[in-house]
């Protein structure tokens, strides 16, 4: 049991805190103001408890002088020490609920990540099993050695087997006659390497044979006009020659849509009859303009059907084809290709003039047909030996392409990749059954044998291990979840559970909240969101109590816990301090630090046993010089005490001792007579009037107001707030501070105000 702390230096606020003068008991209560020092001496504990200075080191006080330093007094006298740097010894039994347990074990932030649940695990656990997780923990270091030791070794063959796998190199067999069967393997390569160029040559292709459209153009040729005059065309040509002047035919097309029935749309006088009217209405038919505008078109369609690059392009895509086949001619026996473009020049030249013959014609006389089936035929049949000499040409290039074809299948038949692996498979045969190699493959045969054994005791070391987690943790969900019901909480934990998902054994678990399940992260809903703070604190001090109570060396334990009621409402302090209560019956030493004065009052009274078996030590820290903190005295009862209580005690202890400051006691006297008549009257009189508006409310009162009982008490009120006012700065502004004060006549008017609290008359 801790019984004291001397002293501790240079951390946090407790840059030079001495306490020597406080005596610590089994149960030890500590109050201290947020910001006072309280979580820094959690810490303390906490670093002790883990023999780690990192906590202590990282509070250094940061504008002090003093180098950290503690020193604490334990049973006997003993002493254990701080000096800076490390604890002059470990003293495990210190169990701490603090801000860092909850952010080391249970969430950060609102988030419940993979170290919270491995670290909650092994808090679970305790030393329940500790003998399982160190063989577990053994096995699988174990396990990790072999493991590399296989890996160290296989890591030294890496070098011998390049390009293939271990398990390949492994399957190897000697071969005897290895070095006579890649000799042979390198003279085939080079012989095929020298052929490996030739198979990068172009090969020469087939020309597309062009397709020109003649049909359409004898399509033009056979379209008439029906009800035309042949002539009309002639007569309108010659009247516009007639006029002589520009623009006439189209001025004549302009008037000839204005003409109605049979009469001249300019001078109104009949048409009827007219040659010249007639041939308008055929030369500016519509019909007979389209027919007009494709015969227009026929000289540029014959133009580019039989153009002359039709053959010369062909001609030039042959000359290139036969080029890449004659480059094969100093390996294989090429045939000449060849195209007779003169040949098929002057039968497509024979196609135009045809043609043109028969376009002339149609242009001559538009409606009517031009060209017989005979002319269709005949350029049929000189557009058909064109291609031939172009098929024949192909003919030849096809043959020589084949030719080369074959040629190079024999060429490949050696394959230089498939002959270079099978030199580099000997090569590593011969390395495979070296002695060196051979060594190797041993030593690798003992390591898989020691790893295959190691992975045995790890996974028989994993099920004992997990078989203890999973009931422990079965009983650990059902005490956390009965420690929630009691704070009253409005979840539960459910699947609790335990796995080996990450390098060390973890804790899984889930929330239960209003028949919903909630996962710890992800969501929405999530940990971070469905719960509040103190909600959230609940969980952790539920996690904590939940171990504790179930650790089976309890009553070695100093259990110290800082601000548990942090966040929480009426009914949950309360079970925080039956459960307190619990966990200080069973432990050695109980030691709680906390900010509220009244749960710290209501605590020490609960721990309090009516039979004196132990004592509660009740202390607090302070302000001290330079903002720091210091240990000191508490007296519980008097900061509890309301105003009027307060204010009742000075009268007392002025009236019946003579103790304390006359000036206290005479401001004192108002207000100890306003709560006495607010608590004689609840309800009756606003709580916002000064004192001698009180009493002119008593005095103003009627009947049946039960301020009328009072009001026998009105003169002397009056007297004595007359008095007592003088000391108040409401009804004595200035002066209050300055008035002299004859204590005689100060103990007069504390008598009379204490008569009127007490008999309620004068």
């Amino acid at each position: 049991m801790l019984e004291r702390i001397e002293e501790i230096q240079g951390i946090g606020l407790l840059h030079d805190a001495n306490g020597k003068p406080f005596k610590w008991q089994k149960a030890t209560l500590l109050y201290a103001d947020n910001g006072r020092g309280k979580s820094t001496l959690a810490t303390v504990l906490r670093s002790l408890g883990a023999s780690d200075p990192s906590p202590i080191l990282v509070r250094k006080t940061i504008d002090g002088t003093l180098p950290p330093k503690v020193t604490l007094q334990f049973r006997s006298g003993h002493k254990v020490t701080f000096d800076g740097t490390k604890w002059s010894e470990a003293r495990p039994e210190f169990l701490v609920f603090d801000a860092d347990f909850v952010e080391k074990n249970v969430h950060s932030g609102g988030v419940v990540n993979t170290g919270h649940r491995k670290n909650l695990l092994q808090f679970a656990l305790g030393e329940k099993a500790v003998a399982a997780r160190l063989a577990e923990e053994k096995a699988t270091a174990d396990a990790r050695a072999a493991a590399d030791r296989v890996q160290s070794v296989i890591g030294k063959l890496s070098g011998h087997y390049e390009g293939t796998s271990l398990a390949e190199f492994e399957r190897l067999t000697n071969v005897p006659d290895a070095d006579k069967q890649i000799l042979d393997l390198e003279k085939r390569v080079v012989a095929a390497r020298g052929s490996a160029l030739l198979l990068k040559r172009a090969m020469p292709a087939a020309v597309a044979v062009p397709a020109p459209d003649f049909a359409s153009v004898f399509d033009v040729l056979r379209t008439t006009i029906e009800s035309v005059e042949d002539d009309a065309e002639a007569k309108v040509r010659a009247h516009v020659s007639k006029l002589g002047k520009p623009g006439a035919e189209a001025w004549l097309s302009q008037g000839h849509t204005f003409e109605q029935s049979e009469e001249c749309p300019y001078c109104a006088q009949s048409t009827s009859g007219l040659d010249l009217i007639r041939a308008f209405r055929t030369h500016f038919n519509t019909a007979y303009s389209v027919l007009k505008a494709k015969v227009s078109s026929l000289d540029k369609s014959i133009s580019s059907l039989t153009r002359d690059a039709i053959v010369t392009e062909f001609a030039l895509q042959v000359t290139n084809a036969a080029s890449l086949a004659n480059a094969w001619s100093d390996q294989v026996s090429i045939s000449e290709i060849r195209f007779d473009a003169d040949a098929a020049m002057g039968k497509l030249k024979d196609i135009r003039e045809v043609l043109s013959a028969l376009v002339s014609a149609k242009q001559a006389n538009p409606t009517a047909a031009a060209g017989t089936s005979g002319d269709a035929e005949n350029v049929k049949r000189l557009w058909t030996e064109i291609s031939a000499l172009m098929e024949q040409a192909n003919k030849a290039i096809g043959d020589a392409k084949l030719t080369i074809e074959t040629f190079r299948q024999k060429l490949a038949a050696e394959d230089i990749q498939q002959l270079s692996a099978q030199q580099k498979k000997l090569e590593l045969a011969q390395k495979r059954h070296s002695p060196a190699v051979v060594a190797l493959f041993g030593d690798l045969a003992i390591a898989r044998a020691s790893s295959t054994s190691a992975e045995g005791a790890k996974t028989t070391a994993r099920t004992a291990l997990d078989a203890l987690m999973k009931q422990t943790l079965q009983d650990y969900q059902t005490a956390i979840n009965t420690l929630l019901v009691k704070f009253g909480a409005a979840f539960q934990i459910e699947a609790m559970d335990a796995n080996f998902r990450g390098a060390a054994p973890r804790s899984e678990y889930g929330l239960a909240l209003r028949g919903k399940s909630v996962p710890l992260e992800g969501g929405p809903p999530s940990f971070g969101t469905a719960l509040s703070e103190g909600d959230k604190r609940t969980l952790a001090f539920a996690f904590f109590v939940a171990s504790t109570l179930s650790d089976a060396k309890l009553n070695t334990r100093v259990v110290v816990v800082d601000d548990p009621m942090c966040s929480l409402d009426l009914n949950r302090k309360q079970h925080t301090r039956t459960v307190l209560k619990e966990i200080c019956a069973k432990a050695d030493q109980l030691v709680v630090l906390a900010h509220d004065i009244y749960f710290i009052r209501d605590l020490r009274d609960e721990l309090t046993p009516k039979d004196g078996s132990y004592q509660v030590a009740v202390f607090g820290l302070k302000y001290a010089a330079r903002a720091y903190s210091d240990f000191d005295k508490l007296d519980v009862d008097k900061e509890c005490q309301s105003p009027y209580f307060y204010h009742h005690g000075l009268l007392v202890d002025f009236v019946s001792n003579g103790n304390g400051d006359t000036r206290q006691v005479a401001k004192a006297i108002r207000p100890l007579l306003e709560g006495y008549l607010h608590r004689r009257f609840p309800g009756l009189i606003p709580s916002d009037l000064m004192f001698g508006q009180v009493v002119g409310v008593i005095g103003s009162a009627a009947a049946p107001s039960p301020l009328c009982y009072a009001q026998c008490l009105v003169g002397e009120l009056n007297e004595i707030n007359t008095y007592a006012g003088q000391f108040h700065h409401d009804t004595n502004p200035g002066n209050a501070d300055t008035v002299v004060i004859t204590p005689s006549e100060l103990h007069t008017f504390a008598m009379r105000s204490l008569k009127v609290v007490h008999k309620g008359s004068v």
